[in-house]
């Protein structure tokens, strides 16, 4: 993307990874927005680590409550009113599954990482992920198309990557 100097292959990562790690929960959603800062501003994120020899770093998924318990509802097939367990391990199998899609298009890229950690859940909000040098980092917007205007604010989420350059 010109002008915002984002790593092409990482954007086109971000937005085809979440969309196809997405599909299974039968989620529609649109990227609307990115920047080259993750500025963490609504309740819960999932974290995945990323591991290669080259590269290491992180994938952070930020989301409100109620997007939170919309996305574990469409992947468990059911309707979620509280984040239980089960809904806490559906969002972590989401993270899974787009962390997972994130490594299979790196593949091949000199962004390459070969292995996922074991996904963390963060409850909190208002915090800013910084990152020091040698550490590309991409934060999209996606806006979730099937929630209802009337909860705007739980209709966007963010999805980044942070990875740092061996010496």
């Amino acid at each position: 993307m010109k002008g915002l100097n984002i790593d092409d292959v990482l954007l086109d990562c971000i937005i085809t990874g979440t969309n196809e790690g997405l599909e299974m929960a039968e989620v529609e959603l649109q990227a609307i927005g990115a920047s080259k800062f993750n500025t963490i501003n609504k309740e819960i994120s999932v974290i995945v680590g990323l591991h290669g020899e080259t590269r290491n770093g992180n994938m952070a998924l930020n989301l409100s409550e109620r997007t939170a318990k919309h996305l574990a509802g469409k992947l468990m097939g059911e309707e979620i009113f509280a984040l239980d367990d089960d809904a806490i391990d559906a969002l972590c199998e989401i993270g899974n599954m787009i962390a997972g899609r994130f490594k299979e298009l790196l593949m091949g890229t000199a962004h390459e990482f070969r292995t996922i950690s074991l996904p963390a859940v963060i409850f909190g909000a208002n915090y800013t992920m910084y990152h020091t040098k040698n550490i590309t980092s991409i934060s999209v917007m996606f806006e979730l198309t099937d929630v209802h205007i009337g909860h705007m604010g739980d209709k966007f989420f963010n999805v980044s990557i942070a990875l740092l350059t061996h010496s």
